[in-house]
């Protein structure tokens, strides 16, 4: 009688333990009510991989943010140094004196212009690069407040809050990373515009000096009108037996 008492137990208790299986995990049932989420060690694993994912997918994206303001600052760095020189030339050029609208120095000119219309375009693109790279600063602080929310989801074992750990000291280096980056832009953007301001007023200078083949005083009434791009320098209808003229018409 009492072997037949012990093995209903045994049966009964697996019973239970299989049920408890079906329904929801060994040490308890599933969370079922609307907005709760099952926790546990699985559970846990599965949040810090994706919280490891998204910050290897956000140090990715910052190094090659990086590589694009490397990028852009040496083309913009070439372009003006291009144009500098070329300014020399011309200016040398002048203070010696030459023909009034000397197509060498025409030529010499309209690449001038064309070197800063190209910092003009990276400059852009250095403005486009900064709205990219603050939307990045949001998501390194979204990514850092998830992952030390996780700390207080339950379940966890010792190695899943090392893990964290981890993931939120990297995510503090990108974010400082990405404070870095705002910066430099911030100033390569400041120091190009200023650039950008000086060499337009200096090549409607050098318009005018070149149409009249010396340096020369820019007119007054001249010096306000040069604004956004500078003017280009086109040769003018040459009348017969009169000197080629130059004239500085828009673009």
């Amino acid at each position: 009688m009492a072997l037949g008492v012990r093995r209903s137990a045994v049966f009964l208790l697996a019973a239970i333990v299989l049920g408890g299986c079906e329904a929801g995990s060994f040490f308890g049932p599933a969370y079922t009510s609307s907005g709760a989420s099952q926790t546990g060690t699985a559970t846990v694993r599965g949040r810090v991989q994706q919280l490891r994912a998204d910050q290897a997918a956000l140090a990715a994206g910052i190094a090659t943010q990086q590589g694009q303001l490397a990028a852009t600052r040496a083309q913009v760095g070439a372009d003006s140094r291009t144009y500098e020189g070329l300014v020399r030339n011309m200016t040398a050029r002048l203070r010696t004196g030459t023909t009034p609208g000397n197509p060498e120095l025409v030529d010499q000119w309209n690449e001038a212009q064309a070197r800063l219309d190209a910092v003009t375009v990276g400059v852009g693109q250095l403005n486009s690069l900064a709205t990219q790279v603050t939307t990045q600063a949001s998501v390194a602080g979204y990514l850092l407040d998830n992952v030390r929310a996780t700390y207080a989801v339950g379940g966890a074992v010792d190695e899943d809050h090392r893990q964290l750990r981890s993931i939120e000291s990297d995510t503090g280096r990108s974010i400082q990373a990405v404070d870095r980056l705002i910066g430099d832009l911030n100033a390569e953007i400041t120091r190009d515009n200023g650039f950008l301001a000086r060499e337009r007023s200096t090549l409607a200078a050098l318009s005018y000096n070149i149409n009249i083949g010396r340096t020369g005083a820019y007119p007054l009434q001249q010096r306000g009108a040069p604004q956004g791009l500078p003017r280009r320098v086109v040769l003018g209808p040459q009348a017969s037996g009169s000197p080629t003229e130059l004239s500085a018409n828009s673009r």
